[in-house]
């Protein structure tokens, strides 16, 4: 029994599941959600309990523990609509710390998801007692003292957010994958062992874009800066299942993205508008890293910000029910979490208004609205709210993507 159920048992949150089944609702979860029946008390058959007389039916067997999914059930139906909203929402903070005024504000808002952006040469000790900082301000902020999710990008290469003494000084993704898997996983490790050390308990990676060999640094967001892992779906497949694996070991959360790929277009999402891949359908290769990772089943899966014309011309990926209900959720049976790129300062959304995008986002079965500047996520939790209390269609959605987040923290 974890840390986390005891605590709920103990206040006699739970003395209601505790009397009926156990059995976990179909909707979406961060993983199994399923549980074996208790075990027996006698392995003879002939000893098995009988009901009341002249019936054949079992006797009751004693309550079984609550899952995952029941508690988290439990929690949100004590949320209000507002407090539902704000567990979603990812609020970038500086990788050199926050500030009074920002934690003021983020703790005011019900947040409880942060994301350290930018690039900071502050040592490991020193990137600890920021975030030590930032977790105590927003602990209040989750019921059940649930864990503050703290994420980074600690990809390697240029996308390496903390960079001070104590953090690996970890190389391209491209030079990653060149590596035997023993030094991949032992490396990865000791980078995911870093990361939780200093209280990061989210790593946004590893990347699982194809960039074919003939693209290459053509690739605006990927190629051009190493971040691929290969130029084959294979290859890309087995590299990022050790990283998933090795940041799992360490205790960190691993993020596959950029769902549905990534390593076909010649714009990148955060500086140009209109990016649209033309070649991505439901039966490319470039899909097969990500189904590598739900069969695994382990890590997060991260949505693009493109557009993909052959999956849904008429809307970028993000708000794309098309791409993350359809095609992700109900075609490769993914259940778990799923969080957007930067929402905020991406030039790609940047016509539709903020709080509308995490709106879009949430309403097309997406879970954890990112955006990097704390005070446009405060919007995007208001937005969440306020169109939850006006549609209860949405309300739904909202409650349940809560329920697939607390469920993910218990675990």
């Amino acid at each position: 029994m974890t840390t986390h159920v005891r605590a709920l048992m103990s206040l006699g949150m739970l003395s209601m599941l505790l009397l009926s089944s156990c059995s976990a609702p179909s909707s979406p979860t961060d993983g199994p959600s399923s549980q074996n029946p208790a075990p027996s008390t006698s392995s003879s058959p002939t000893s098995q309990a009988t009901g009341p007389a002249g019936s054949d039916e079992p006797a009751p067997t004693p309550s079984q523990e609550p899952t995952a999914r029941q508690q988290a059930e439990e929690l949100v139906g004590q949320l209000s609509v507002e407090q539902q909203a704000a567990s979603l929402v990812m609020a970038g903070v500086p990788a050199t710390g926050a500030n009074s005024r920002e934690l003021k504000a983020m703790k005011k808002q019900g947040l409880g998801n942060v994301f350290l952006r930018g690039r900071s040469q502050l040592s490991l000790k020193q990137t600890k007692a920021e975030i030590g900082s930032i977790t105590k301000a927003l602990k209040p902020n989750l019921p059940d003292q649930l864990p503050v999710w703290v994420a980074t990008d600690q990809e390697g290469g240029f996308v390496r957010v903390l960079q001070g003494a104590g953090f690996t000084q970890l190389p391209t993704a491209t030079k990653q994958g060149q590596w035997p898997e023993g030094k991949l996983s032992s490396t990865i490790k000791q980078v995911g062992e870093e990361l939780a050390e200093a209280g990061i308990n989210v790593n946004l990676a590893p990347v699982a874009d194809v960039v074919p060999a003939k693209i290459g640094a053509a690739n605006a967001p990927i190629g051009y800066f190493g971040r691929e892992y290969a130029h084959t779906a294979g290859e890309v497949s087995s590299a990022i299942t050790t990283v998933n694996d090795a940041l799992n070991d360490a205790g960190v959360q691993p993020v596959v993205k950029h769902f549905p790929g990534l390593g076909r277009v010649a714009k990148n999402t955060d500086t140009s508008s209109g990016v649209t891949d033309t070649v991505i359908g439901m039966d490319a290769s470039d899909l097969e890293p990500f189904k590598q990772a739900i069969a695994q089943d382990n890590s997060w899966v991260m949505i693009s910000n493109a557009r993909y014309a052959e999956l849904d011309a008429k809307n970028d990926a993000p708000f794309s029910q098309k791409i993350i209900t359809g095609l992700l959720r109900d075609e490769l049976g993914y259940e778990g979490v799923v969080i957007s790129d930067d929402l905020c300062e991406a030039q790609q959304v940047a016509s539709i208004p903020v709080g509308q995008r995490a709106v879009k986002f949430v309403a097309a079965g997406g879970t954890v609205p990112l955006c990097v500047k704390s005070d446009q996520a405060i919007l995007m939790a208001k937005a969440l709210a306020a169109e939850a209390k006006d549609d209860k269609k949405f309300a739904a959605k909202v409650r349940e993507a809560a329920t697939v987040i607390l469920e993910a923290k218990l675990r």
